[in-house]
Formats: C-alpha cells, structure tokens, sequence
C-alpha cells in the first residue's frame, strides 16, 4: 500500500497530489491519501483526514508561565528578523518544520509499504515523524520546499537575506530527522529535479526523476468556444484572455504584470477584449487597474467549471515569476487554449513547442506576445 501525504487536496499541489494517487489506483496499485483535517465529501476507504492533537493541560500551563517550544522560539526569530529588516511581505511563505498533527501515528501510515511525502507545510512535524516510522519514504517535489528550508522557492530565498541563518537552520532540522531515509526523488518537472539535485539536500544515491502531473484528457479537452462564452455572458465575437491561480493577490504569479501588459494592447484590441479569470479575488487596489471588461468566477473547485472557464479563453496566461510546473498551462493547452508563459521553471517544459514563451514578465514584451497569441485567430 502507498500512503500519500499531503496538507491540502486544493491548489496546485493538492491537485497534483490527488493526480498522482488517482492514476495509482487506475493503474491497479492500493493508493490512499491523508490529507490534514477532515477531507469532506472526499473522505472513504481510499481518503481520510487527521486530526490535530491539542496540548494537554500540563503543557498548556508550562506554556502560560512562559515555557516555549522549539517551534515557538523559531517563530518569533523570524518575526523578529521580518520587523527589524521591514519586509515580511517580500516572500510568499516560511514554513517551519513542526506540526501538531500527529501523521505518524495513524494507521495507515504504520501499514504503509511506502509512504509518499508530498507538499506537508504545517501537517508534518519532520522530527516526530521520522521516529515514528521507519516505512520507506518517496518524496514528492510540488514546488521546492521539501529540499530548501522555510521557503518554498530559491527566489524568496534570495531576496530575504535577513532570514538566511534561520532558512540553514530549518534545513538543518529536516536533513538530520529525514537521516537518509529518501528511496526515492519525485519531481513534477526537470526543472524541479535539476533543482534538488543541485541543493545537495539528499543523499547522492537517491534517485530523483521527473513525473509530470497526469490529466485526464476525457475531462479537459476542446469545447466549442462561441457556446462556453455565451455561458459566462460573454459575446462569442469578443477576444477573451484568460488568467487563474489559488490567489490573485499572489506577487509570484503575475498578475500585477498580467494588468500592465494588457493596458499596453492596441486600443482596437482592448476594446474587443474581456478579461476571464478565477481563483481567490484580489484586493480592490488591483481591480481598479483592470481597466476592461472583466469577468472573474471566485475560485473554483470543480474540474467541469474550470473546463468550461478554459474553453471561453482565445489565450490563457501564466506571467509567473517563480513556478515549479504550472498546472494551469498544462490544463489550459488541453482544453485547447493558446498560451503564454514566462520562461521561468518548469513552464517551459509544460507548453513545449505548443505555447508561447517570454522571456519576463516586462509588460511590453508579454504585452506582445499576448498580442501575439490573439493574432492567428484574427487571421
């Protein structure tokens, strides 16, 4: 039996974690995913969530008289380290290698004959878990937090150098629990593995290979486009460019960039333009800069919603800054979009040859491609 673990089954990496596990189970192989807290409609015999474990009455009252934890102390450095240098929002996350979940003491993770750590900020307390088991362990790459420290990619890393002491220490803290346990190296993109190989992070023996995310072609695949525009209120004779991640307030995904380069566009092409996104709305600051007709759909869950959204997109685009494989282009290329992506990560990989890459996220050069992507629909 494999056992997957993984905080969430929604955005990029929780998707992609329930891909990888539903393509074992077409395959024939005993797939189950543990996911934290109660996964909700998708809870049976093959999903189940765990519970936090609260603190007990002593350990509360330690606490009350001042007592801190690990976990505690490291936190407050880094809140420390953020105040003095003034730009805790210069990075997406720093995840701490603690957690109250206790993952290892769960059934299925003791009868696992493999167990596959996926993307586990927060659910996985890499210590305790590593004394608790001692199954053989397949670890997952969604983006490049399992082989870095707190952060979740090189880039923050880079542009935080007030955290840099306590990134090594977290680092340190996942080697020694993780003490060469890895069988095995799973990336969702060469970019991705190249990357792990390069940190140093795992033995020199452990094998890492890429294995893209698995889609299902009899879910996303072309719809007629006129009728999906018609759906949303859209005029099929108008050119939609389409835009969606977890978050739109997201700085790594672009879509800051995505509005510069689109107020960039010729006037005649703006004017038969609308703008279609989904995913966490962003804060007013950034709507007021669309400057076009929009249509934004929340954040949606269902697969057949997002095809539907896909297939009244003419060019779907990913301006990302950082991104470890991009779920969305590869989504949006089998429902039959042209798309444009940075060349950053492993996007390249994802449209390859297919897609239109930039080089930045510089507006006037992703305004052009864009402009570029609506062309052979014009023609």
């Amino acid at each position: 039996m494999i056992v997957h673990l993984t905080a969430s089954l929604q955005g990029g990496a929780g998707i992609g974690a329930r891909r990888y596990h539903e393509a074992l189970v077409q395959a024939g192989v005993d797939s189950k995913i543990l996911v934290a807290d109660a996964p909700g409609s998708l809870a049976g015999e093959r999903v189940a969530g765990v519970k936090r474990s609260y603190p007990k009455g002593f350990v509360r009252l330690a606490r009350a008289l001042g007592w801190k934890t690990e976990e505690m102390n490291m936190a407050q450095r880094v809140a420390a380290a953020d105040a003095v240098a003034g730009n805790a929002s210069q990075y997406e996350l720093f995840s701490l290698p603690f957690s109250s979940y206790p993952v290892e003491e769960h059934p299925w993770v003791q009868e696992a004959d493999q167990i596959h750590i996926h993307w586990v900020a927060g659910f996985l307390d890499w210590s305790r878990f590593f004394r608790g088991t001692n199954r053989p362990v397949v670890m997952v790459l969604h983006d490049q937090q399992n082989y870095l420290g707190g952060f979740h990619y090189q880039r923050d890393a880079e542009r935080n150098p007030h955290l840099a002491g306590l990134e090594q220490e977290v680092r340190e803290i996942k080697r020694r629990a993780l003490g060469g346990r890895c069988t095995k190296v799973i990336a969702n993109s060469e970019w991705n593995a190249a990357a792990a190989r390069a940190s140093g992070f795992f033995e020199k023996d452990v094998p890492i290979d890429c294995v893209y995310y698995p889609l299902d072609k009899k879910v996303f695949h072309p719809r007629p486009r006129g009728p999906a525009k018609q759906a949303f209120g859209i005029d099929p004779g108008r050119k939609v460019v389409g835009f969606a991640c977890a978050s739109l307030d997201n700085e790594r995904k672009g879509f800051a960039e995505l509005l510069e380069a689109l107020a960039l566009l010729p006037e005649e092409t703006r004017r038969g333009m609308t703008l279609l996104s989904f995913g966490r709305p962003p804060k007013e600051s950034s709507r007021v800069k669309v400057g076009m007709p929009w249509v934004h759909l929340g954040q949606l869950d269902a697969e057949e919603a997002q095809v539907a959204a896909y297939s009244a997109m003419d060019v779907f685009v990913v301006p990302s800054k950082a991104e470890a494989f991009g779920l969305t282009a590869q989504e949006a290329l089998a429902c039959g979009c042209q798309v444009v992506v940075t060349r950053t990560g492993g996007l390249p990989e994802v449209v390859k040859g297919s897609g239109i890459l930039t080089e930045s996220t510089c507006s006037s050069e992703l305004s052009e491609k864009i402009l570029n992507g609506l062309t052979p629909a014009d023609s």
